[in-house]
């Protein structure tokens, strides 16, 4: 009896152990520590309410549970994301709230947590859920230091994203690597690009443009991607890193007379020059990146590779198209036996060259389980490639929105499209392996809406009804619905959202023009204007409501100056100079009351943009360089064909550079009334 009652204790003490360090380890977990730094930077008042733990993965997919517990809430998740992403659902869903640091959040829990629900357990579909296109690092984030990518993380967690892009800091890699080539930091001057237009030096479009990159800038982008990458693998993150395009300086042409290149041109901007994938260096300066990359990065086994961004190869024949994808796969292979390339079919959107019999040809240079491609496009039936080319020809591929082109600044997003497009692919046995969802935004733009719902279905094996998922955004953004809320933004819901694209310019921030048609705003823009002033009582606290309101005026009232333009041009033409006066006049008054509304909002300031460039120098030739590329990428971009393509409809610009313009032009309307030289 002595004897089985020892024996009880000690299986008693030895499960008790078991279960402590279970408990122990969930806790001490460094994806449940992140979680919670995520948690306390959100909502530090609350954080203490929380309790974190690590669960098992569900079939290789992501997974969290909300449980309430004695006044407290559990959230038991697979990962750190996953961890935040059920905090994020608990805010909205419960908790009336919602987080976005760049287009206004709601915060306003007022007493204790709500509790009174049972518990929530939801399983992702998606094993890839990705975000970021090239683009975005130059029209949102060149400029930015680590609070403000800590910030940007954050939300990447509680929003489902675990496969990031993560191209910075190649720079430092390259230097290292073409030095072994014989290319000094010297020779690459001409090579690397401003800091605004990183992008579309990696991208392989364009070479020193905006450049030359000082080294500080290379040492100092080296450190925040460290810091970066750090933060989102220790959520459960994997990020893609870069791979070799064949993108090579002019100096490694120019010393090796014998090597093998084509030359790409972009757009109206000198040709580039791409290394052939049949040159003995190729391969060997691939390996060489991917290795020197993986010593100062570490690697999670995903390289982005893009030969040819809105270019074309120099081959037609499918044999030639196949081998080389098989060649750029192998040198990633040789590099990381583990290595997958990422691609982006942005390209294939073109069937004057990329037709089936090509784009298969590429995709089948490369094992299916070794390439995932990115739908950029997944709210334009056009645009989007998937039943183009069966599925992506075995390969898992993952449904993006772009939504925003070079981060414009304007009210609008197809989330009917969104909605469509993605149930024609779940609903279609031609999709191939689908096997993920993303963002593939050129700018982090301006509205909440669309990426709230593309984050949402992240989550969601089916598409929800879109009525019913609007009220429950709008509820989480502003805390409270009541009947003018609801009819205000059904007015904004059937206006803006509805089709995808930018489809109304402020026509105060275009190159100055004659209006020959009267602009207005629309109809549903005035009366859900109007109905939201009216809902602003008990709804001033609320910091999203009060982006609402300067986005919704800002894109009014940028309309109405359209008529007035329209005015002007009308007045000119009749040489009535003294209505011309009158409409000049009320159309200036108009754009500064516009910028004053602008100015209460960081979101739409240019001298943040600015001055978040000019922090960066460490001397003042760096600090000129730094500030031009800010100014001129989001105005003269650079060449004709891009001129305003980044335009930015903010604050200061309007002062500064829009209504300057304008003012010159009617200087000489005026100056043609009133007896003088003829306009030009």
């Amino acid at each position: 009896m002595n004897i089985y009652r020892i024996h009880l204790v000690l299986i008693i003490i030895s499960l008790l152990s078991i279960t402590f360090s279970c408990s122990y380890r969930d806790n001490s977990s460094p994806q449940v520590q992140e979680a919670a730094g995520v948690i306390n930077r959100v909502l530090p008042e609350y954080a203490d309410q929380f309790i974190l733990k690590l669960i098992e993965k569900e079939k290789g997919n992501d997974i969290f549970e909300i449980e309430p517990q004695n006044k407290k809430i559990i959230i038991r998740g697979s990962s750190g994301i996953a961890i935040c992403s059920g905090f994020n659902y608990y805010l909205k869903n419960y908790c009336n709230s919602v987080y976005n640091w760049r287009c206004g959040s709601n915060l306003n829990i007022k007493g204790s947590l709500p509790t009174g629900f049972k518990k929530v357990r939801k399983v992702t579909p998606y094993q890839y859920r990705y975000i970021f296109n090239y683009c975005t690092f130059s029209y949102s984030m060149a400029f930015w230091d680590w609070s403000q990518w800590e910030k940007m993380i954050d939300w990447m967690a509680m929003n489902g994203i675990n496969m990031p892009l993560a191209p910075m800091g190649q720079e430092i890699i390259w230097q290292r690597v073409y030095k072994k080539y014989g290319i000094s930091e010297e020779d690459l001057k001409d090579f690397f690009v401003g800091p605004a237009y990183n992008a579309f030096g990696r991208m392989g479009c364009i070479d020193g443009f905006g450049g030359p990159l000082p080294q500080s800038w290379i040492e100092n982008e080296n450190i925040l991607q460290k810091k970066i990458l750090s933060r989102e693998r220790q959520l459960g993150m994997t990020p893609v890193l870069q791979g070799f395009t064949g993108h090579i300086p002019p100096a490694l042409a120019k010393k090796n007379p014998g090597l093998k290149f084509t030359n790409l041109v972009w757009l109206d901007f000198p040709a580039t020059y791409l290394l052939d994938w049949e040159d003995p260096l190729f391969t060997q300066i691939s390996k060489d990146f991917i290795t020197e990359q993986t010593k100062e990065y570490g690697t999670d086994h995903l390289y982005a590779i893009d030969q040819f961004i809105e270019m074309e190869p120099t081959s037609r024949d499918t044999v030639y198209l196949k081998n080389m994808s098989r060649e750029i796969f192998s040198s990633i292979d040789q590099a990381d036996p583990e290595g997958k390339w990422v691609i982006q079919t942005w390209p294939f959107k073109t069937p004057e060259y990329w037709n089936k019999e090509r784009t298969k040809a590429y995709f089948g240079g490369v094992p299916d389980n070794r390439m995932i491609a990115l739908e950029l496009m997944g709210e334009s039936w056009k645009y989007t490639g998937w039943y183009k080319h069966d599925g992506w020809y075995g390969k898992p591929w993952i449904w993006s929105v772009i939504s925003n082109f070079g981060d414009n600044v304007s009210m609008f997003g197809g989330v009917t499209q969104i909605a469509d497009n993605l149930q024609n692919a779940l609903s279609s046995s031609d999709r191939g392996d689908l096997a993920g969802m993303g963002m593939m935004m050129e700018g982090l733009d301006y509205n909440p809406v669309t990426y709230e719902l593309v984050s949402d279905l992240m989550w969601e094996s089916s598409v929800p009804d879109l009525k019913v998922w609007k009220r429950k955004f709008l509820k989480s953004r502003y805390g409270n619905l009541n009947d003018t809320i609801i009819s205000g933004w059904d007015h904004l819901f059937n206006y803006y959202y509805t089709q995808s694209g930018l489809f109304e310019v402020n026509p105060i921030i275009k190159r100055p023009f004659q209006v020959k048609e009267d602009i207005w705003p629309s109809e549903d823009a005035v009366s859900g204007a109007r109905d939201l002033m009216a809902a602003s009582s008990g709804l001033q606290d609320i910091d999203a409501y009060r982006y609402d309101i300067v986005n919704l005026f800002r894109q009014v009232f940028g309309q109405y100056a359209g008529h007035l333009l329209y005015e002007i041009t009308i007045n000119y033409q009749d040489k009535n100079i003294k209505q011309f006066d009158t409409s000049v006049n009320e159309f200036l008054e108009l754009s500064h009351k516009l910028e004053e509304l602008m100015a209460t909002r960081e979101e739409f300031l240019f001298g943040k943009w600015s001055d978040d460039s000019r922090k960066h120098a460490t001397n003042p030739n760096e600090k000129e360089l730094y500030e031009w590329n800010a100014r001129a990428i989001i105005t003269t971009w650079g060449g004709r064909i891009l001129y305003g393509y980044a335009i930015k409809d903010w604050a200061g610009l309007y002062s500064r550079y829009y209504l300057p313009r304008w003012e010159k032009l009617f200087a000489e309307m005026r100056s043609e009334i009133t007896g003088g030289k003829k306009l030009d």
